[in-house]
């Protein structure tokens, strides 16, 4: 049953509200990488007990590369999420973590990827040794000085390099360097990386990669295939529009709007692979989304009339403080603070724009108070007709509680994932649900 509350914040600022982690935690947490990789898959498609069969064969062949006796359970469906598998990390005493002679230096984000259970893509590599050929095991690090220059072909001697792991060279240094200058594919293979999470690959419509709390907040729209009518404010690149779709089983309709035209191109491949046909795409911004003074005729495309759905997802543009690892933490304080200011004016739209009786999901892959808690208190006390309900209180942990935020009794509602979250580690995010309520 879902739990409805009253509106009304702490002021008293009470000794039982669960506080903030120490930042030192925090930073820690931040710059490591989550302990599981999460596959969400597409029930379109496929099942969940073929997709973990293939994973399983692909991770037992690379520990047979290791003559590896040890049976380990790696992957598993998730207990509360049926189309999601969770990849727990390799023993590390089977990993090779070695430093090789022979070594790729790559950027930052493939760095962060390759922590997390990517391969190494071309574009990611920045210096290669000539001596690198296709099949030589080599490693990898990642530049964490952003001081090595695309195509460097000496020894890179950075006290800042990271080591990231281990593994198997797909190209050699005139793939990447000489001709093609935006050279396509897997350069390297990660077979070893020191996060022991494994890599493998999938067809593309069997699904895909996901953060737990991401699909999480698929879940708590709570769609069926009642023939639902909703709204993705901030679609791209398509990663929850394409898991509401597949929870929909293609009935209804979502229409997904982005303000990026080239981030769409992503959504609409990604809809095409899954086999998806219920999402109607908009190169639209969402913060006009809402036709305020009648001038569209047409309630097929942005912008839309007033209570025009049953459903609104608002995964609001954000801090990304909670995307991990972080490398190389940079925090812009004036940006940070610009943040609340956009997500209000986009929740605005929102409550307009979803039906009573309908269902609005606000979510943020980062970790301030500011822009969770504390625009969720907004929300309750500008729009009276607005109610926190409940989502899956088996997954993450309550919000924090503070005097200018939401009260302890409030913060059971909404799920925050963070340095508390052991069990179920992954990137920084937060979700929160609304009900309006029936005139």
């Amino acid at each position: 049953m879902q739990q409805h509350a009253n509106r009304h914040r702490n002021a008293s600022g009470s000794s039982n509200d669960r506080s903030s982690p120490p930042a030192n935690e925090v930073s820690q947490w931040l710059t490591s990488a989550p302990l599981y990789s999460y596959f969400r898959v597409n029930t379109l498609k496929i099942t969940p007990l073929e997709v973990m069969t293939s994973i399983n064969e692909q991770i037992s062949n690379l520990k047979r590369l290791k003559n590896n006796k040890k049976e380990q359970h790696l992957v598993r469906v998730h207990k509360h999420l049926s189309d999601c598998i969770v990849i727990s990390p390799m023993d590390k005493s089977l990993l090779d973590l070695s430093h090789k002679n022979e070594e790729v230096i790559v950027d930052i984000p493939t760095g962060q990827s390759a922590l997390r259970g990517s391969h190494i893509f071309a574009p990611g590599i920045m210096a290669m040794a000539p001596e690198v050929q296709v099949d030589s095991f080599i490693s990898v690090y990642a530049d964490l000085a952003k001081g090595c220059k695309r195509g460097y072909q000496k020894y890179y001697d950075n006290p800042m390099k990271m080591f990231v792991g281990n593994g198997i060279a797909k190209m050699n240094r005139r793939q990447l360097f000489n001709g093609d200058i935006n050279p396509k594919g897997i350069a390297v293979e990660m077979t070893d990386p020191v996060t022991g999470i494994p890599s493998f690959k999938l067809p593309d419509e069997y699904g895909m990669l996901q953060n737990l709390p991401s699909i999480v907040t698929g879940y708590a729209l709570d769609v069926n295939e009642n023939n639902l009518k909703v709204l993705d404010m901030c679609a791209a690149p398509g990663n929850k529009t394409t898991h509401i779709a597949t929870l929909m089983n293609n009935k209804g309709s979502i229409d997904a709007i982005d303000k990026s035209k080239i981030k769409l191109k992503k959504v609409e491949l990604r809809c095409n692979n899954f086999g998806i046909q219920n999402v109607k795409i908009h190169h639209f911004d969402s913060l006009i989304s809402l036709d305020t003074n009648n001038i569209n005729n047409n309630d097929d495309r942005p912008p839309f009339k007033n209570e025009s759905f049953d459903r609104v997802l608002l995964d609001a543009p954000c801090s990304n403080l909670g995307q991990r690892p972080l490398l190389n933490i940079q925090v812009d304080k004036n940006l940070i603070k610009s943040f609340p200011a956009l997500q209000r004016k986009l929740l605005i739209n929102a409550v307009d724009l979803v039906k009573p009786g309908g269902i609005l999901v606000y979510s943020t892959c980062t970790i301030t108070l500011e822009e969770n808690e504390h625009n969720v208190a907004w929300v309750l006390e500008k729009f009276p007709q607005m109610e926190l309900i409940e989502i899956n209180s088996e997954i993450g942990s309550p919000g924090i509680a503070t005097q200018v935020g939401l009260n302890e009794n409030l913060c059971k509602l909404v799920r925050r994932f963070g340095p508390e979250n052991a069990e179920e580690d992954s990137i920084g995010f937060f979700i929160s649900k609304f009900q309006k309520k029936v005139k």
